[in-house]
């Protein structure tokens, strides 16, 4: 009762651990990249006067935390615009990999007429970009209005989308034309695409881009092997404890039979027509009638489970109006032979009538003795018979309860054995907790 208690407890809170992992998962795998500014930061200042325009930016402070400049946007070019670019490589050609970030979080402040202000997250591929261009790394762009209460803005990396003019400038293939962040070389922040003329002032004091340790489908891997693992090491502990349990069982069952051989009980019982089926050998109605009761009391005054296995031939009168009764009784005569030769020396089979037969496992749980059904399922369908070939069988498992009567035991297991056949037969069954 203790080690199920202690069993129960881990169990709790390994559920617990686990529904953390789940919906803990954001906060767990969170992590952050913030864009360092200080004067050793590499920035660059710009505006249109490198496409022919007239716009000028003017820097006015590089303090820690505080990126300050201002544009003023002049006639001169059809677009007019001006921005501040953080480079985040370590070359023209080397970024930052921030595939597995969801976000970016910017603490800005604009001063100006434009409503709205463009950043641009560049990405390099060799596939498109060359390092002699740079206008050939992709500008994958977001544009948002400046009206922040709070003093800072919040982007998921869903939002950016491929500036349409980069695309249709260097031809780029549909299958290319989708935002990329694996190689990002430079962040930018550039005037709305209003293009109002005259004076705009921005300050930047930070830049944090918000992602995951781990892929949320690596993680949630690593969970289902993780119960793998705990599953398997407990199952090891339940072959170890079996296995004891299997040889503490042989050791009695070595005694019983020395004491019965001593009294001369057991072969009196074997020898006894009386409890055996004349075709099959296998015990019959009366055969297990004892097992049964001592079964039924040793669950009500021991506590010790009392299971019992439902097995029926498929389609066996299709087998006897085929090939006759005769290879009809063969088979159930192998059958028997084939469950008798597989099964414990405590658990009792009976031909229970016609191809219907009942194995009787007194001191077991439902559970091994649906594990023993399924084993003897499988057994039977790969077993050939001579003139029929294969022969499957239906199963049917249930055990004794509180309050309940051998009559109710055997009804119990009717049900699921019906069920079998219902699914189709060549099945194991157990009846519902």
């Amino acid at each position: 009762m203790f080690k199920t208690l202690r069993l129960e407890k881990s169990l709790s809170v390994l559920v617990f651990v686990t529904a953390l992992a789940l919906f803990g998962q954001d906060w767990l795998l969170q992590q952050s990249h913030v864009l360092v500014l200080n004067k050793h930061t590499p920035v660059r200042f710009y505006s249109d006067k490198v496409a022919g325009g007239n716009s000028e930016a003017q820097f006015l402070a590089k303090t820690p935390n505080n990126f300050t400049w201002r544009c003023n946007l002049l006639e001169g070019n059809a677009y007019p615009y001006c921005g501040l670019e953080i480079i985040l490589g370590e070359s023209v050609s080397r970024g930052l990999d921030l595939s597995r970030y969801k976000q970016v979080r910017l603490w800005f402040d604009y001063h100006g007429r434009n409503k709205s202000v463009r950043i641009f997250l560049r990405n390099f591929d060799r596939r498109y970009s060359l390092v002699s261009d740079e206008i050939t790394t992709k500008y994958n762009q977001v544009e948002f209005e400046t009206n922040s209460p709070q003093g800072y803005y919040e982007f998921s990396f869903d939002d950016f989308f491929v500036a349409n003019w980069w695309l249709r400038e260097h031809s780029i293939a549909p299958g290319l034309s989708h935002p990329q962040f694996d190689n990002l070389v430079s962040f930018e922040i550039q005037s709305g695409s209003s293009h109002l003329l005259g004076p705009h002032q921005f300050t930047l004091r930070r830049v944090e881009l918000v992602g995951q340790r781990i892929d949320t489908a690596d993680w949630y891997l690593a969970i289902i092997l993780a119960w793998g693992g705990l599953v398997l090491i407990f199952l090891l502990y339940r072959v170890v404890k079996l296995s004891g349990e299997v040889r503490e069982r042989k050791r009695r069952e070595a005694e019983l039979i020395e004491v019965n051989a001593l009294l001369g009980s057991r072969s009196r019982e074997l020898e006894s027509l009386a409890v055996t089926d004349s075709l099959t050998g296998a015990f019959n109605r009366n055969g297990i009638k004892e097992a049964v009761r001592q079964g039924l009391w040793e669950w009500r005054h021991g506590r010790k489970p009392l299971s019992i296995v439902m097995m029926d031939v498929d389609h066996f009168k299709s087998i006897n109006d085929t090939f006759g009764h005769g290879v009809g009784d063969e088979v159930l005569t192998s059958i028997t032979a084939l469950v008798k030769s597989n099964i414990r020396t405590t658990d009792m089979l009976a031909r229970w009538g016609g191809e219907e037969f009942v194995l009787v496992c007194r001191n077991t749980h439902r559970h091994y003795a649906a594990s023993t059904a399924e084993k003897l399922r499988d057994l039977i369908e790969k077993q050939h018979f001579s003139e029929v070939g294969t022969v499957t069988a239906s199963f049917g498992v249930a055990s004794l309860g509180d309050g309940a009567t051998i009559e109710s035991l055997f009804k119990a297991a009717d049900a699921p054995l019906y069920r079998a056949k219902e699914a189709g037969r060549n099945r194991v069954e157990v009846v519902a907790e």
